[in-house]
């Protein structure tokens, strides 16, 4: 899904003689096997593997610390800020400071699936970004990738919880409230947030052709129209739904039992 996420939205980027409403998931499905094979839809998977476990771990470590270090605040024996403040601000928080700590892998990732580079190894990427653009290209579109993540992060889970709430009042089996809850807030934070997401891409594919992140957008929404801000989303959010509501409900277990 991220590979064909990441190809659709460059495709987009490519594209001067197709109009957007021929460029597709599908479309974009058929290329990539056309070119790379069937194992080219899951180009990729070393470096996502290697940026989503330590990722993961880190997040939900970050947001469990974050979430109570903000709801020791108090004032005369009650909570300053209240459920929905904490996870909003725990999970921008958490989300923002993790993001920055795996920004480099996430760069060598995006261009590793990409077909604009023709790196052997992740290691060759690597190098080959350190060379031409130094350290500070290994965090190209850290800035968009904030403003993706902040407020997805933020968003899951305030929807998250939310879900939780009206799952358990109805009591539901909870492994089964958790999971439906992760889908229900994947699919809203990346909603909201997509246009980020395909900002971010290109200011990593092509850092010289989209110099910020308001750069980017004002040159898409001009050269391509609003709607491919959306580009990708299909692939993004049955990604990012199911990937969240697994890992949220793995994490859910763990607390329960360990913590």
């Amino acid at each position: 899904m991220s590979e064909k996420g990441s190809r659709l939205q460059q495709r987009l980027s490519k594209a001067k003689l197709l109009s957007i409403k021929d460029i597709t998931t599908l479309s974009t499905i058929k290329q990539i096997v056309q070119h790379d094979g069937v194992l080219g839809l899951w180009r990729g998977t070393l470096p996502t593997i290697y940026r989503n476990v330590p990722g993961s771990g880190l997040y939900f470590y970050t947001l469990h610390h974050t979430r109570t270090f903000l709801s020791s605040f108090t004032f005369d024996n009650r909570p300053i800020l209240n459920k929905s403040t904490i996870n909003l601000s725990g999970g921008v928080l958490a989300r923002v400071s993790v993001g920055f700590v795996m920004m480099p892998i996430t760069v060598i990732k995006i261009r590793y699936e990409s077909d604009l580079f023709q790196y052997k190894s992740i290691y060759d990427a690597f190098k080959s970004i350190i060379r031409t653009e130094g350290v500070s290209g290994l965090f190209a579109g850290f800035g968009a990738t904030a403003m993706r993540d902040a407020p997805f992060a933020g968003i899951y889970v305030y929807f998250y919880e939310h879900f939780k709430i009206i799952g358990n009042n109805e009591k539901i089996n909870p492994t089964l409230v958790n999971m439906t809850s992760g889908l229900f807030g994947g699919f809203m934070a990346t909603l909201i947030t997509q246009p980020f997401d395909m900002v971010k891409t290109r200011i990593q594919l092509k850092p010289q052709e989209y110099r910020n992140m308001f750069y980017a957008f004002g040159k898409i929404v001009r050269n391509e129209s609003f709607a491919a801000l959306y580009s990708g989303i299909v692939p993004r959010m049955l990604r990012k739904s199911f990937s969240s509501a697994i890992s949220w409900t793995v994490y859910e277990e763990f607390i329960k039992r360990y913590i």
